[in-house]
């Protein structure tokens, strides 16, 4: 399912850890394509892939 840039989502970091953020930016689509997304928590931005994203927030 494609995710848009500003959408809120629940997703699984490196470590493996359930966090919640916003995606700032969309590279790529489908299968391949890659997050960039703000971790509300940290205030990081982590790098995911479209498999590591859990839910819509």
């Amino acid at each position: 399912m494609p995710h848009l840039e500003g959408q809120r989502v629940e997703y699984r970091d490196d470590q493996n850890k359930k966090c919640q953020g916003e995606i700032k930016q969309v590279s790529g689509n489908g299968p391949a394509a890659t997050y960039v997304i703000k971790n509300e928590q940290t205030q990081r931005d982590d790098r995911v892939r479209e498999m590591q994203i859990e839910q819509d927030l």
